[in-house]
């Protein structure tokens, strides 16, 4: 009997896996003249690891034409994996052994496989591997053999160097496969669906086969039916599934194995609501010490179930965690469930407080009532509190306070959105602070708790005031101070009242931001000896736009007083900023300049983004004060793109019209204007009246020229919101009206005749 090729059938669509491909071809070049080939392929259920292990067995004919080998070793499924003498038998026989020359015993059998190797150019696939005990025996020793190994397992202990872990597809492989599937003109056709298609099915390469064999059987579809149908809300993973092959039933030949407490620890990872998950969080989850999840979670590693991104970092595969959902959805009473997500709440809530008070050290406990962790040593294991640990876990964290409240775990969600808003604000995620304080009103109103309606009102404000929402952010700010009023509480009452100053400066009504700016000063019960008297900033920047400056300086002075007492690095550098920006408008450019530098330093330094955009852009001010319009232009464009980022619309108009002025002063008046209209536009969308006087100020010069009529119009519009507000600049747009028509005048006279 001559050997032959016993590799399956190569599928005929084959796409994708070009860079893994071209690894493992460069890797056999390298070694195949004095050593035996070896590439172990594991990967997760459905990532497609047979399909690359016959391809790559199918592109090495010509160079091992002698054999070409191929058995299922049955390391996952109902059935037992095949014993190493078996394979053995197996493999003989496809080398063209006679049965009656292969011996009983093991050692013989190994002996004459790697004889028979030996005499040959072979490829060997050794398909879904049980264990590194199970493939040792079968190892080639001689050159001249390439083997390839696949496992839904790590297989540590075979000693052949790092396996080839297969990733998940991108997005154009997935795409590719699904054409292959189902027709490349259908899926041409509708691109973005097939991205959905692909993106629903999780990247996985079984996935996307199922999914595009289902289209291909249903003529009549579009793409975007079958997106839709596999949207998680629709059935999803159940969906993927062709006659008796299923994603879920492949999931099932890994999960099956584990042993009881790992299943249920697996099942109860789905209730996490993050995308990663941590050895404490597993924990807290599973009620197991520490010891127990980082073994647990090991095993799960192992078997591709779940994947550790970074050291002491997992994360589960979308699909992988609906099958765990479906799984504990039969399995665990709901009570079990909901007992294990609080659990996981508690312990990220006591966590993420011991980080946020580096921030704000005793302060957010005047808020909220928070007890002792329910497991201390969980909360130790993390070891000294670190800001970056909210940065790491953030999209997490966010997704913990929305899950608290969906759950029912009211107290939870607004808790936890307090703790994480100085943070977020530092950090200008406002976005976030929106998301979970918004969870977190519910929550506190769903449970009847007024101080801590109060106190996420007061915090998804300060998110509104940052975009440009000044409506939204005085209905937050009105009901947080009703219900401080209502119930007496003084100290939160002031700071409340405090935060409105800035509500009331935006809004443009500069007179009522002082009138209570100082109320709230001059009552020393709106403060502690060690609370930042909270009015200091806010009514310094109401003042300065009234074109108070000397009375603005003095107040950002006594707030940069308290904050290096306090070595609050935050409110020193927002000090500094507020420095900077009253002398640069008070022409005061160098000491600006060393100010606003100072302030940038030390956000630089400490991490802390907030108002980075408005000291950019008010360094921009002070450079073109100075005649360096380029280095101005510079800075007014970066504190723009910064302001856009972070979705500050009010300081995006400051800096387009800050923008506007120093073309204009480079001689660039075309671009000039074009920055103008566009703070107009965004100005008047976010109703910021100081920005549209500037804006309409700034229009009014560029059509001074050459249309009179159009710049009076202009002025007079801008005229008409500063004399409302009160500010300076009306006597500069009265000043600018008033040599408008002396223009007109003498044009209309006429040239006077000679006496």
């Amino acid at each position: 009997m001559e050997p032959g090729s016993w590799l399956p059938r190569a599928v005929p669509d084959f796409v994708g896996r070009t860079e893994t491909i071209a690894r493992l071809t460069a890797e056999t070049r390298r070694i195949e003249d004095h050593a035996s080939v070896v590439h172990v392929i594991d990967g997760m259920a459905g990532s497609g690891k047979t399909t690359l292990a016959v391809q790559l067995a199918r592109r090495e004919f010509l160079r091992y034409p002698d054999a070409q080998l191929f058995i299922d070793l049955r390391g996952h499924g109902d059935r037992q994996p095949v014993e190493a003498a078996a394979a053995l038998a197996t493999l003989l026989r496809q080398l063209g052994v006679p049965g009656g020359r292969i011996p009983a015993e093991l050692e013989r059998r190994i002996e004459l496989w790697r004889r028979e190797l030996a005499g040959r150019r072979s490829v060997v696939v050794l398909d879904n591997a049980a264990s590194a005990e199970q493939v040792l025996p079968l190892l080639p020793v001689v050159p001249g053999t390439v083997m390839i190994v696949t496992s839904r397992r790590r297989l540590p202990g075979l000693d052949i160097g790092p396996p080839e872990s297969l990733p998940l597809m991108t997005t154009a492989e997935g795409i590719a496969l699904l054409a292959s599937a189902a027709g490349a003109e259908r899926v041409a056709a509708e691109p973005a669906a097939a991205a959905a298609v692909v993106d629903r099915c999780g990247h996985l390469p079984l996935a996307i086969r199922l999914a595009g064999s289902r289209l291909a059987h249903r003529p009549g579809w579009r793409v975007a039916d079958l997106a839709d149908l596999l949207a998680e809300g629709a059935g999803g993973i159940s969906q993927l599934a062709l006659r008796d092959r299923t994603v879920a039933g492949a999931f099932a030949t890994s999960y099956e194995p584990l042993d009881e407490s790992t299943k249920r620890l697996f099942r109860r990872l789905s209730i996490h609501p993050g995308a990663n998950f941590s050895v404490p969080m597993v924990a807290a989850l599973g009620r197991l010490p520490l010891p127990a999840a980082a073994a647990a979670l090991d095993e799960l590693v192992d078997g591709h179930l779940i994947e550790e991104v970074s050291t002491g970092q997992y994360r589960m595969h979308d699909l992988i965690r609906q099958y765990a959902t479906e799984l504990s959805s039969r399995s665990d009473p709901p009570a079990d469930r909901d007992s294990s997500r609080a659990e996981l709440l508690d312990f990220v809530l006591h966590s993420s407080l011991l980080a946020a008070e580096v921030l704000e050290p005793g302060f957010i406990r005047t808020h909220m009532a928070v007890g002792a962790p329910r497991r201390p040593d969980l909360v130790e294991a993390l070891g000294p509190p670190k800001i970056e640990w909210l940065e790491n876990g953030r999209p997490d964290l966010v997704a913990m306070v929305v899950c608290a409240r969906e759950n029912g775990h009211h107290e939870y969600a607004w808790r936890l959105a307090r703790v994480l808003w100085r943070f977020c604000y530092i950090r200008a995620y406002f976005d976030d602070i929106i998301l979970t304080h918004r969870q977190g009103l519910a929550a506190a109103l769903a449970v009847g708790d007024e101080g801590g309606t109060a106190v996420m009102n007061n915090y998804l404000a300060s998110a509104y005031v940052r975009t440009g929402d000044y409506r939204g952010a005085l209905k937050h700010l009105t009901a947080a101070v009703a219900i401080c009023e209502r119930r007496g509480d003084r100290a939160n009452l002031f700071r409340y009242r405090a935060n409105l100053v800035v509500v009331y400066w935006l809004r443009g009504d500069l007179r009522k931001a002082v009138a209570v700016g100082m109320e709230c000063l001059r009552d020393p019960r709106g403060y502690g000896p060690d609370d930042v008297p909270v009015g200091l900033p806010n009514l310094g920047l109401a003042l300065a736009t009234l074109g108070q400056h000397e009375e603005a300086l003095r107040m950002h002075r006594m707030h940069l007083y308290w904050a290096r007492t306090h070595h609050n690095y935050f409110h020193i550098l927002n000090a500094l900023s507020h420095i900077g920006s009253v002398k640069a408008r008070m022409g005061r450019y160098p000491e600006a300049v060393r100010a606003l530098r100072a302030a940038l330093a030390l956000r630089d330094r400490t991490g802390h983004r907030y108002a980075e955009p408005e000291a950019q852009n008010d360094l921009g001010i002070a450079l073109r004060g100075l005649g360096r319009t380029d280095d101005a232009v510079r800075q007014h464009e970066l504190a723009r793109k910064l302001a856009v980022d972070i979705g500050e619309r009010h300081v995006e108009a400051a800096a387009l019209n800050d923008l506007g002025l120093t073309l204009a002063a480079s001689g660039a008046r075309e671009r000039s204007a074009q920055m103008h209209e566009t703070a107009l536009r965004l100005a008047t969308r976010i109703a910021h009246p100081y920005e549209q006087g500037r804006a309409l100020a700034g229009l009014a010069e560029y059509h001074a020229p050459t249309d009179l009529a159009e710049a009076r119009r202009h002025w007079e519009r801008a005229l008409a919101i500063f004399r409302r507000m009160g500010v300076p600049e009306r006597f500069d747009v009265q000043r600018r009206l008033a040599e408008t028509a002396e223009t007109v005048l003498r044009a209309a006279a006429g040239p006077r005749e000679a006496g």
